[in-house]
């Protein structure tokens, strides 16, 4: 029977007994949290914005899943809190940056803002920052310039995670790519955010904490040889799988967003980036936005008629026999109507979650206070 993937019956389906708590609750555990890793009050602000992002769109391998993973990074002094964000070199349309080791979120943020800035000013800009750390969902960054009226692009790479075409090393990152395309009021647009693997490794964490199997063609073992087993992750695989399913095409795109995130602005490959499946420690993260004006190109309302007319067009398509929804969706549908239903309903958070962010809490000695639904 097929399902509307953007009801409230659809989405809730997708967590059947999973605790729930306020947006304002869940927002203050997360700023304890960050706080108690030594943020400054708005640098802490900063974050949680990114990260609470992520779980009301539903993204939750990029929210509040990634505390235990911040955190080692701010006991180990990876991550710097109160990092200042400099200028390295600057145009009228080009800004980059480096971010010092300071919280990717925040440095992210301050970087696309100015990123925004600069394009609202020119007509387009492109930025880039280097010795960064690892910056949560793509999409937040990119709606940042969609929000402002633009379209936005944000990208960034990571630790190695990724195993390259005919490789059996992880030598690439997630390196994900989000752009944003504003469609005018009453629209929520188009918002693709992606990873260039075929898998975030966020979905790898998730079926650990749930002992579950991973589908076929999300992963190798250190061997190169494909595993379902999530404990046994050698390296990921390049979106497309593998050559003969066309996963040159995902390693592919990898590897510009390395150039792009990576020498474009100074910064290390994957392959030297702290973290990941390699051994490498290099100069850290980095990323790479852009924001351009629409009406740069094109009178904006008519930009905006089209593209609510091209979403139109895609839902009102013709729908395939035994697929999972009721409907063609465009990228980001699912995504805003989690957003809308977790703000009614509340933020959930899987007990394994709770778990960590409990012992979390207990390391830095903050107040747990997620404990009722």
């Amino acid at each position: 029977m097929s399902i509307n993937p953007v009801s409230d019956e659809g989405i809730a389906s997708l967590w059947t007994g999973v605790s729930r708590f306020p947006v304002a609750l869940f927002r203050q555990q997360l700023e304890l949290a960050y706080r108690g890793f030594g943020l400054p009050e708005l640098d802490a602000k900063e974050a949680v914005d990114v990260l609470s992002a992520a779980d009301l769109y539903g993204i939750e391998s990029h929210g509040i899943a990634l505390i235990d993973y911040h955190s080692s990074g701010y006991r180990a002094g990876d991550f710097v809190p109160g990092a200042p964000l400099t200028v390295n070199r600057e145009t009228p349309v080009s800004v980059t940056f480096d971010g010092h080791s300071g919280p990717g979120p925040v440095q992210g943020s301050r970087a696309m803002r100015r990123c925004v800035e600069k394009a609202t000013e020119s007509g387009i800009c492109i930025a880039t920052v280097n010795n960064s750390t690892h910056y949560g969902m793509a999409g937040y960054y990119a709606r940042m310039a969609s929000d402002a009226g633009l379209i936005g692009v944000a990208m960034t790479n990571s630790g190695s995670l990724v195993a390259p075409t005919f490789g059996s090393a992880p030598m690439l990152g997630s390196n994900p790519i989000a752009v944003a395309v504003p469609a005018g009021a009453g629209s929520d647009g188009i918002v693709l955010d992606m990873s260039t693997s075929t898998v975030a490794w966020g979905k790898i964490a998730i079926a650990q904490r749930a002992g579950k199997s991973l589908p076929d063609g999300w992963a190798q073992d250190k061997t190169g040889r494909p595993t379902n087993d999530p404990n046994e992750v050698g390296a990921l695989t390049p979106l497309g799988g593998e050559r003969i399913t066309s996963g040159q095409k995902g390693y592919g795109l990898g590897l510009i967003v390395d150039v792009l995130c990576g020498p474009l602005g100074g910064g290390g490959s994957s392959w030297q980036v702290l973290g990941g499946l390699g051994n490498g420690r290099g100069s850290g993260v980095g990323h790479s936005f852009m924001a351009w004006r629409i009406d740069a190109f094109r009178d904006p309302e008519e930009f905006h008629t089209d593209i609510r007319q091209m979403i139109a067009d895609l839902h009102a398509s013709p729908v395939a026999p035994d697929v999972p929804s009721d409907r063609v969706l465009v990228p980001g549908d699912i995504e805003a109507a989690t957003r809308r239903y977790n703000e009614k309903h509340g933020v959930p958070v899987r007990p394994q979650v709770l778990d960590e962010v409990r012992a979390v809490c207990d390391e830095w000695g903050v107040p747990f206070v997620l404990t009722g639904e």
